[in-house]
């Protein structure tokens, strides 16, 4: 028995015609905003220019994607890159053993441990290269045998891909 996958279940419903809630909701702000800047500024050409701002604003929340992300999470990473600290100056401080305790002193003496040995992983020996082919014979044999299998069993036609 088969069953259907369902696919695409990360895009949105479509609610009000051809639109989503939520670019529905963004348009009927821009809307509203174009109303009260209207009805609200008496200069028209002031006015118009309010409109403009704010309603292409909302307009590109509800529609514009850039690199598939939504704009408003584009502008939310903006405004976080513009407020947040964008220096970052690492200092290297000397410890003296006056101020470290003795247990500090084993946990620096260990992590130096633990980093040679990582050193010493790193380096290739003739053991670990006839190692490391023993086991890539090995994954061959594997294949070649899952292969073979695979062959007969096609042309025996119990086989289907």
């Amino acid at each position: 028995m088969q069953f259907r996958i369902p696919q695409f279940l990360d895009i949105e419903d479509r609610v009000f015609g051809p639109f989503t809630f939520k670019q529905f909701g963004y348009i009927l702000g821009a809307a509203g905003f174009a109303y009260i800047f209207w009805k609200l500024i008496p200069n028209a050409i002031l006015s118009i220019l309010f409109i403009l701002i704010f309603s292409g604003t909302f307009l590109a929340l509800a529609f514009v994607k850039i690199n598939t992300r939504p704009f408003a999470d584009v502008l939310e990473s903006a405004y976080k890159y513009a407020l947040g600290n964008k220096t970052f100056v690492w200092q290297k401080t000397e410890i003296k053993k006056e101020e470290v305790s003795a247990q500090t002193l084993r946990q620096l003496e260990l992590q130096k441990q633990i980093d040679t040995k990582k050193d010493q992983e790193k380096i290739i020996t003739p053991d670990k290269i006839r190692e490391l082919a023993g086991k890539l014979d090995i994954l061959e044999e594997k294949k070649e045998t899952l292969n073979l299998r695979q062959q007969i069993l096609k042309k025996s036609g119990k086989y289907q891909i």
